[in-house]
């Protein structure tokens, strides 16, 4: 899905809109080589907090292309189980193409959004749900970026981050796990902020 470029947005939502839409890129498949270049080529940000040396880290972590594809998938594509399932509704109940997939379709519904044409994989991929999140702040839509954070990435993603960070296969992945369970403890303590805030108002 694609959204518009909104000229309102400010630099703290155009980054946390790329940051979404790097993590999608890195879990969707193996990253292209251009991906791999800008992050070689990134400079190094403050690591005086917890995103920083993240990021930083992922960074560092970078190899070469063909690595990075082998260690995709030896960590989640498997004719069995996966090392590290992409999945929520594995991490909510135990089970694939469970409830907490249909109740992210209803509300995909609502947003006007479908699975592309041609797409295998159910809605409850998590490069999937990152998408989402990158759509919403181009869209501008505060109200359902809160919602959509809280309902359908914030119960699982603690989960999924740890799950990667643990897996024997995880190199360059354990740290986009790093940098992701950072960036979105930061989005979850913004959507908190925002909701004590407008409980004030």
């Amino acid at each position: 899905m694609n959204a518009p470029v909104r000229t309102m947005l400010d630099d703290a939502d155009l980054a946390r809109a790329d940051a979404y839409a790097l993590l999608a890129h890195l879990l969707f498949a193996p990253p292209q080589a251009t991906v791999l270049d800008s992050l070689r080529q990134m400079g190094q940000a403050d690591a005086t907090d917890a995103m920083g040396q993240a990021w930083n880290a992922l960074c560092d972590a970078v190899t070469d292309e063909k690595a990075i594809a082998d260690e995709y998938a030896a960590l989640f594509i498997s004719i069995g189980k996966p090392q590290v399932s992409l999945y929520a509704s594995w991490y909510l109940t135990g089970f694939l193409m469970e409830k907490p997939l249909a109740l992210l379709r209803d509300d995909l519904q609502r947003l006007g959004l479908a699975r592309q044409e041609g797409q295998l994989d159910p809605e409850d991929h998590m490069a999937g749900e990152l998408e989402v999140m990158r759509h919403l702040i181009m869209r501008a839509d505060a109200g359902w970026q809160q919602c959509f954070f809280q309902q359908h990435l914030q119960p699982w993603y603690g989960d999924f981050c740890a799950a990667l960070q643990s897996a024997e296969a995880a190199v360059f992945y354990r740290a986009a796990a790093r940098f992701m369970q950072a960036f979105l403890d930061m989005e979850r303590d913004y959507f908190r902020l925002q909701a004590v805030e407008g409980g004030v108002k």
